[in-house]
């Protein structure tokens, strides 16, 4: 049932100004994006369309429950009206920050986002994110300042990285929206109804990496266990100057781990045409995903298996089911990163949000030099830090007397575990 309400209405827990008869309503979201309602509505006999106005709102399901959308374009025909209605979210649009200028939690720097409203308006900020950082912008709306991607821009996904979830009022950043259900797809041949796409262009699957002052790691180059699927080796070069040699294998590791060595995927389901199909049942399982969801998806003729996120569907609201979702990498520009230049792995760790929260805490806790790696318990410096973690050719050791105290060796540059702390 779709429903609408007067334009400045904040709860939707009635029928407002009455249901409406559409013969068509459909919603679509995209992770981070877009998140709009398209409506069709006949002239009907008892004038229900009569009440369809700029800027009321409209009230459909989605696959997260009853939604708000306001009214934003309306064009008659001959047969009926067609509507376009943006997620009551998008309200935000209307308003403007003047001056952003704050840093701390995640939440403080919401909070700073919604303090800088040129007027104030009906909605919560929330986010349970850990780690710590800064935006500051001026003369921007408050949805770029939470999820501009621009070079140029301070925005707060480009600071914390995270999902918006968007219910109503409330605004809630999150680490990920969704979660990994189990549901994993298999694919080897184009099917109807289903829309894939492999691109190999960046694929990396011999790396060369080089450290501090340009020493290369221990033979040079790492190869993924991908290499035979490639007619050659697509070899790249990452160079990063603040790692030492012997930290390069965990950072290459790292990018094999996050996909760079297989296609990107991106994987568009239609319902409605794959019903027709004998393989529908393989799919069926898509129907039960939210937005944000990991899926594994699995490529029979390559013999790879990888993480895709359902970044974006489309939600038949007068059937309440899902009329296609959208599956793409993981990582979506993570293979971009694998070049040469200082930018390698900073653009390669900015595209993990967790990644992201755990260097916030860290952040001047953590130094590494010729020595080795440090790691601060009680400081954030290992000049005046008494508990200090060291990794580095002796293996891990522990202090509680700082770096000119004695050290405990926990595990010896062989590996064996000599002490607990």
């Amino acid at each position: 049932m779709i429903t609408i309400h007067e334009k400045n209405s904040i709860t939707f827990d009635t029928l407002g100004l009455g249901a409406l008869l559409p013969s068509l309503c459909t919603v679509k979201e995209e992770l981070n994006g877009m998140y709009e309602l398209e409506m069709e509505h006949p002239y009907d006999q008892w004038g229900k369309w009569k009440d369809i106005e700029k800027e009321r709102i409209l009230v459909a399901s989605t696959p997260s429950g009853k939604q708000p959308f306001r009214i934003y374009h309306i064009k008659p025909d001959m047969d009926g009206i067609q509507v376009n209605a943006r997620h009551i979210f998008y309200d935000l649009l209307d308003n403007l920050c003047l001056n952003i200028s704050v840093s701390g939690s995640a939440q403080t720097v919401l909070n700073g986002i919604k303090n800088a409203f040129a007027y104030t308006m009906h909605f919560t900020f929330s986010t349970n994110m850990l780690g710590t950082g800064a935006v500051t912008a001026s003369k921007v709306n408050p949805i770029a300042a939470l999820l501009s991607d621009d070079e140029d821009a301070s925005s707060f996904v480009k600071t914390f990285g995270g999902e918006i979830m968007r219910d109503g009022f409330t605004i809630t950043m999150k680490t990920s929206i969704g979660q990994d259900r189990g549901v994993a797809i298999r694919y080897g041949k184009n099917l109807v109804g289903l829309e894939i796409s492999e691109d190999i262009s960046e694929v990396a699957t011999r790396i060369y990496a080089y450290g501090k002052d340009g020493v290369a790691m221990s033979g040079g180059y790492r190869d993924s266990p991908y290499i035979s699927n490639y007619r050659y080796p697509k070899i790249h070069a990452f160079e990063n100057s603040s790692l030492a040699y012997y930290e390069l294998p965990g950072a290459v590791q790292a990018l094999f781990d996050e996909g760079c060595d297989l296609p990107k995927v991106n994987i568009k389901a239609n319902f409605q045409m794959l019903s027709e199909t004998e393989e529908y049942k393989e799919y069926a399982v898509l129907e039960e995903v939210q937005l944000g969801d990991v899926v594994t998806v699995s490529n029979v003729k390559m013999g790879f298996h990888k993480k895709a996120k359902v970044i974006s569907y489309e939600w038949d609201c007068l059937l309440d089911r899902y009329k296609g979702v959208e599956l793409g990498d993981f990582v979506a520009d993570l293979t971009s990163s694998v070049t040469s230049g200082e930018k390698s792995l900073s653009t390669a760790v900015s595209a993990s949000t967790e990644i992201k929260q755990v260097y916030g805490l860290i952040t001047g806790k953590v130094t590494i030099n010729d020595e080795g790696l440090y790691i601060c318990v009680n400081g954030n410096s290992i000049d005046t830090a008494t508990k200090i973690f060291h990794f580095g050719k002796n293996g891990l050791r522990f202090s509680t007397t700082g770096t000119n105290g004695s050290w405990t060796t926990i595990i010896d540059s062989e590996g064996s575990v000599l002490s607990s702390f």
